[in-house]
């Protein structure tokens, strides 16, 4: 049977209809699927099912002239991308001047330790003028936390010349450090901190040991074990929650 002309457009336009129905629906079905988060695949540091961390290129690092990156996290599929750190490559004469390091994911928890000012005390140590005290301390180091749910961030600042850390997503943050920095031989001083994980409020630092700690500093919990004198010892750190 032939049809008329009329009914032969109508079917045509019918058919294109729905092919283009379908090509936009395969369009939006892939938007969802690659979203916001997802869409740094390529650029990733490191990556879990739920978190993204990934890096992109910032410019010249202003201290050492080495090229500087920025970090961000974002929750996957389609979650906003927070800064949590920068690296820099060392230049001519002094070293990046910003680090990140101890980067960790747990569930939609992530965790590093920022430095900064390491082309600084580079140069401290190269003056003259300059003592031991003052040069140990010239770069600073700050553990930070995110919360990729619940968009909350937490800062601590460890102490100057810090030589240990350690971290438990359970909720605390414990470090070493000289209780004389640039001084040979100094005791260390063992501190801790313990916060809420999901609201990511802090304690009050305590401190927990002096003398001489082993470097090596581990979390079980929130149970702390180090050495002192060769001697092992734990401590249950509150996490504030």
């Amino acid at each position: 049977m032939l049809l008329r002309p009329a009914v032969l457009a109508i079917a045509c336009l019918s058919v294109f209809a729905g092919s283009s129905s379908a090509s936009a629906l395969v369009r939006a079905r892939r938007g969802r699927q690659v979203g916001a988060c997802n869409s740094h695949r390529s650029q990733a540091v490191k990556k879990t099912r739920r978190v993204l961390v990934w890096d992109k290129p910032a410019g010249i690092d202003p201290d050492s002239g080495g090229q500087l990156t920025t970090l961000y996290a974002c929750r996957r599929p389609a979650g906003v991308s927070v800064r949590i750190g920068q690296n820099a490559t060392d230049g001519a004469e002094y070293v990046g001047n910003v680090a990140t390091s101890d980067l960790r994911i747990t569930g939609t928890l992530v965790s590093d330790v920022f430095t900064s000012g390491l082309a600084s005390q580079e140069a401290c140590y190269k003056s003259e003028d300059a003592s031991d005290a003052q040069c140990a301390t010239a770069a600073t180091e700050t553990a930070r936390v995110f919360n990729l749910t619940t968009r909350r961030s937490l800062r601590q600042t460890l102490a100057g010349a810090a030589v240990a850390y350690a971290f438990s997503p359970a909720g605390a943050i414990a470090w070493e450090a000289p209780t004389s920095p640039g001084t040979t031989g100094s005791p260390l001083m063992l501190q801790a901190v313990g916060f809420n994980p999901s609201g990511l409020k802090k304690g009050l630092i305590e401190t927990l040991d002096t003398g001489a700690l082993g470097s090596s500093l581990q979390f079980a919990g929130l149970t702390l074990r180090w050495t002192n004198a060769g001697q092992s010892k734990s401590v249950v750190v509150s996490n504030a929650g």
